[in-house]
């Protein structure tokens, strides 16, 4: 659950840039759909680990991203599916700093190759640590905006 935290916190700030709050809302959903599809597949589905893993591939998440746009209405699909391409490649972004023991979970050529890499900035450790920080951000962006709301509505 706390990496959940850590991924909604890293699309709330650009989130806050949205005017639209459905929309803000599809980035948090993509944000946290490569570790919903991983581990459903994986522990609501028994599906093999093998099968999991390229929900976790920039080019794996494309048709699970158009199939969730897909219910959404017509005009909205299109909307729908970048932002939650781009929630879950920013997803991915942050997955790809996390150290593995020297093993990437992320592969990044997939179809074409299942080599992954790994940059090591933070380790799986780390996540109580992040997670604060992460509160941390969203306090912060969330108190700036209401300010910055008020501020316009007082003018």
């Amino acid at each position: 659950m706390a990496d959940l935290l850590v991924h909604f916190a890293t699309a709330f700030a650009p989130g806050q840039a949205l005017r639209d709050g459905r929309l803000r809302a599809v980035l948090y959903l993509g944000v946290c759909l490569p570790d919903l599809l991983y581990k459903g597949l994986l522990y609501l589905g028994g599906a093999p680990t093998w099968l999991c893993e390229p929900t976790h591939s920039p080019l794996g998440l494309v048709p699970w991203c158009y199939a969730a746009a897909l219910l959404f209405e017509e005009e909205w699909r299109a909307r729908a599916f970048v932002t939650l391409l781009a929630g879950s490649w920013l997803h991915l972004l942050v997955d790809a700093g996390k150290g593995y023991m020297g093993s990437g979970v992320i592969p990044w050529a997939f179809p074409f190759s299942m080599d992954r890499v790994e940059v090591g900035l933070y380790g799986a450790e780390d996540g109580p640590v992040m997670m604060m920080g992460s509160l941390v951000v969203i306090l912060v962006v969330e108190l700036g905006s209401r300010l910055r709301g008020r501020r316009v509505t007082s003018r």
